[in-house]
């Protein structure tokens, strides 16, 4: 792999905004760094994944940034570190799942957690940080519309007339709500999500 410049300078060009020295960097180290982190992941798919969210870290957050070794030990030691958190994020989601379908099959999902499962509270807490998350990205009147409805539990025609909008526009912005909730959840807990979401919001 032969890059024409240093690549400690082309990385100092790129904080400075040169954008021509920063796909100098990608197109150099791009593909090494796939095939690297493939090697840990087991997936073509997300390897590239990792590697593209790395350069586009390393782009947003260049001004920030201080290399103080060589520019290649950086690249691979940041996205080995990736690599990593999202093994971890696997084995976490997988006994979690696990978890969750054992509670499932005894129809004790929704119960309070214990003591006895100091995990699942961990995770618990995570998901609701994560719904409340998701909840505040919401577009201000779909967010407004589906507090009114969920938190305060108004009908329709409640929040129709005290928000001075049709009743349609409600059951819209309420179907874009759960919508939008769904798909910035599915990911996170493929399985516990939507049950979650199902459970509490209908």
């Amino acid at each position: 792999m032969t890059v024409p410049f240093s690549e400690n300078e082309l990385f100092r060009q790129t904080k400075k905004g040169d954008v021509y020295a920063f796909e100098k960097l990608f197109k150099a180290y791009y593909r090494n760094l796939c095939f690297f982190a493939e090697h840990y992941v087991k997936e073509k798919a997300m390897a590239e994944e990792i590697v593209g969210n790395f350069f586009m870290n390393l782009w947003e957050k260049r001004i920030t940034i201080e290399i103080k070794g060589p520019v290649k030990s950086y690249f691979y030691s940041s996205v080995h570190n990736q690599c990593i958190k999202y093994l971890e994020h696997l084995k976490v989601m997988k006994k979690y799942e696990e978890y969750a379908l054992s509670r499932l099959r005894s129809k004790e999902l929704l119960a309070p957690l214990s003591n006895a499962y100091p995990l699942a509270n961990l995770i618990s807490q995570e998901i609701v940080e994560d719904i409340e998350r998701s909840i505040s990205e919401l577009p201000e009147k779909c967010r407004e519309i589906f507090c009114l409805s969920r938190f305060e539990e108004m009908s329709y025609d409640d929040i129709s007339a005290k928000l001075d909008v049709s009743v349609n526009t409600v059951r819209t912005q309420m179907a874009r709500a759960l919508q939008k909730l769904r798909e910035s959840l599915k990911n996170y807990l493929p399985l516990i999500a939507l049950l979650i979401l199902h459970s509490v919001f209908y």
